[in-house]
């Protein structure tokens, strides 16, 4: 039989730690920007150089080459980025990202990501011609079947898009 006398810390740390939680955004939706940038429009992506990991070693792996196409509907953001949809959110700090997913692969791998991420922040134009861009990272997973089954690998690289 239990004497209940740690029913009162308990529950208070319990609905401490779900109010936390919940203010956090864990569980819950992010809220886009209230007063949005105007990022949507077509940019120019340029991924800086590098090597694929090791792990890509077997896999087709082809980076994306643009351009991406951004859409906004208040915080809600849309793009297209080599034929794969991204979907994401704005924020009022011009902060951004995208997840989405690619095609299925076949026997031998798609060259394309299975699935891909951008998260980077909206630069507005500075000055007369300044052009707005976008600056961040770019993550896409690969995979790709083979007689020892199937294999996979993720590629990071910064990217820089301008627009157009």
């Amino acid at each position: 039989m239990t004497s209940g006398r740690f029913w009162f810390p308990t529950f208070v740390l319990s609905f401490t730690g779900a109010v936390l939680l919940a203010s956090s955004g864990c569980g819950g939706t992010s809220r886009g920007c209230l007063q949005c940038p105007p990022m949507e429009g077509r940019y120019a992506l340029e991924l800086s150089p590098g090597t694929l990991p090791s792990s890509c070693n077997g896999v087709t792996v082809e980076l994306p080459e643009g351009p991406l196409e951004v859409a906004r509907q208040g915080g809600d953001i849309t793009a297209t980025l080599d034929g794969v949809t991204l979907r994401g959110t704005l924020y009022d700090t011009y902060d951004f990202g995208l997840v989405g997913g690619g095609a299925e692969p076949t026997d031998g791998g798609t060259g394309g990501p299975e699935s891909s991420s951008l998260t980077g922040r909206y630069i507005p134009a500075v000055g007369d011609g300044g052009v707005p861009r976008l600056e961040g990272d770019w993550q896409g997973n690969f995979a790709s079947s083979s007689a020892g089954g199937p294999r996979r690998c993720s590629v990071t690289r910064s990217f820089t898009a301008t627009r157009q």
